[in-house]
């Protein structure tokens, strides 16, 4: 095959993440998609740079986000509430062949360089990616039109994850982000009891 046609067959497979859904909903009332997803966490690094603490690569942290959910162009995304074990373990084994489907086209060492990187989570760039990947998705239960999005799925699986004291805890790495999450945590605890009436304490009396 030529260099253009396996550019243009990549090409097809990452026009895909535009049009593939995630659970989470925007401000308009629409799902994210796994793009705009990755384009947010773009624009969160290039904010929050100045104020980082751990030295990174910017050029790496910004290929990272563009590519870290690439594979789910082909192998989609799952919603973490369905993620059973059978599930994770299916999952894994899909998004390692599009990860392979992927470096076939490309045959570019440094790209698939970058997969393995963000997989092992080794690099100062690696973690705060993931930390940014977490991050917009607590941005985006702040912006939502409608709160109830969420639902309760698995007795509350996702807000009790935001509110708990473990999660918020992963935002240690970087003073700067675990400065924004408590904003946004204050900001969408503030909505809860606006909008739904509840006091986001509920989901954390497990933990008292």
């Amino acid at each position: 095959m030529t260099a253009a046609k396996h550019l243009t067959d990549f090409f097809e497979i990452s026009e895909r993440l535009e049009c593939e859904p995630r659970l989470t909903r925007m401000s308009d009332g629409n799902a994210q998609t796994v793009a705009s997803h990755s384009w947010n966490m773009i624009m969160m690094a290039i904010a929050l740079k100045p104020y980082l603490k751990i030295p990174v690569n910017m050029e790496t942290v910004m290929e990272l986000c563009a590519l870290h959910d690439l594979p789910e162009a082909i192998a989609h995304d799952i919603p973490l509430h369905m993620q059973t074990d059978e599930v994770k373990a299916q999952k894994s084994v899909n998004e390692q062949h599009a990860i392979g489907t992927i470096n076939n086209l490309l045959q570019d060492e440094h790209i698939a360089n970058r997969f393995n990187e963000y997989e092992l989570r080794q690099s100062p760039e690696s973690k705060l990616v993931k930390l940014l990947d977490i991050l917009d998705t607590c941005v985006q239960h702040l912006c939502c039109k409608d709160m109830e999005y969420i639902g309760t799925f698995n007795n509350n699986f996702y807000w009790r994850a935001f509110f708990s004291k473990s999660f918020a805890s992963t935002f240690d790495y970087e003073p700067i982000l675990r400065s924004v999450y408590n904003e946004i945590r204050e900001r969408v605890a503030a909505r809860l009891r606006k909008e739904l009436n509840i006091d986001y304490a509920i989901f954390t009396k497990d933990e008292e």
